[in-house]
């Protein structure tokens, strides 16, 4: 073997055994770039204070698989649940996994992001979602599903048991429920029957309701979806009047928000409402495909979306929940869950 002709074949072994550690390293490094880095509010060349942080569309996203697996079982999803297909509610559970309700495949998605797993649940046993909208978690991990093909709201324990459906034959078209501050009463809004709908939470007897027919104070145009504040008082989106009304917690009326029109602060077709515990007031709008996020006294704040499929834009702008400094909202038509983070404490303007 010649000189030049070692030193040729020295060069290629190195190569090759390089090549291995570098592609490692490239992987690495490009796993660990932020797709979203651009994707924040407001805009430069204000200081950024939310931001796109991932989006969701299925297991996919929440799931590992390796390259071997792969090329196994091809592209083509494993189960008709792999891929959300229309997606309404969500919520977060106490230990900062993300619940789905996906009206398209009649089952209840969870998706846990630190532990890399997504569960099915309400698919299977002698209850089954049939039209999953709304939902709430409980402080003791009880999952509230507003079901309206069934007319009723399943509860289901943390591990997805179903524990007990409320509401069977007094409910018309249930869309959201949510428990009172004490956890002693479930509040279920009832879209068709223009009101809300208040039961014992242990029994599952109805007390009493809230609401009747009409565009006054304290009256409702297919009230969608409701949650309680941090000082007890009860948000309901009345969805036809393009507003948000307010009441105390022995429901009384207190105020209202927004009303139809297209400016800023304005609603046209309000979809869901949030509120954290600082006191902002999250509220989606499926016309203008946003969420606008106003203060305690309904100053709006900013504004975070417009019609679209790119990322932090929406196609049916539906459900929004809020946990710590993330906040999720649904882009229903879009098929996904996108999921903001604030970037500055919450005790300012965001």
């Amino acid at each position: 073997m010649g000189v030049r002709t070692g030193f040729v074949l020295i060069l290629v072994l190195l190569v090759l055994g390089a090549s291995p550690a570098a592609a490692r390293k490239g992987k690495k490094q490009k796993e660990t770039v932020d797709p979203y880095a651009e994707f924040v509010w407001p805009p430069p060349p204000d200081t950024a204070r939310i931001k796109l942080d991932k989006v969701i569309r299925g297991r996919r996203d929440v799931e590992p698989r390796s390259r071997f697996a792969r090329k196994l079982l091809g592209a083509s999803p494993r189960s008709p649940f792999d891929m959300l297909v229309k997606p309404f509610a969500v919520a977060f559970d106490n230990q900062g996994r993300i619940l789905v309700t996906d009206s398209g495949t009649k089952a209840l998605i969870r998706f846990d992001i630190e532990d890399r797993r997504m569960d099915v649940l309400g698919t299977r046993g002698n209850v089954r979602l049939h039209l999953p909208l709304g939902l709430h978690v409980a402080k003791d991990g009880t999952i509230y599903v507003a079901d309206a093909g069934l007319g009723a709201v399943v509860a289901f324990d943390a591990e997805g048991k179903v524990t007990s459906v409320i509401g069977s034959g007094e409910l018309t078209n249930p869309t959201d429920a949510a428990l009172s501050p004490d956890g002693t009463q479930l509040y279920v809004a009832d879209s068709k029957a223009h009101q809300i709908v208040i039961f014992d939470r242990a029994s599952g007897r109805k007390i009493s309701t809230l609401g009747r027919p009409g565009d006054g104070d304290g009256e409702f145009a297919y009230p969608t979806s409701l949650a309680f504040g941090p000082d007890g008082g009860l948000y309901v989106v009345d969805q036809i009047n393009s507003r948000v009304q307010m009441f105390d917690d022995e429901g009384e009326y207190l105020d209202q928000m927004g009303g139809l029109g297209v400016g800023h602060g304005n609603f046209v077709r309000p979809k869901d409402v949030a509120v954290d515990e600082v006191g902002f007031i999250y509220v989606t709008d499926n016309a203008f495909n946003n969420v606008q996020l106003f203060d305690a006294d309904f100053t709006l704040l900013t504004f975070i979306g417009s019609g679209g499929q790119t990322p932090g834009a929406f196609h049916g702008a539906s459900g929004v929940a809020v946990q710590g400094d993330r906040f999720a909202v649904v882009d229903q038509l879009g098929r996904r869950v996108q999921l903001f983070r604030f970037l500055v404490p919450k005790d300012g303007n965001p």
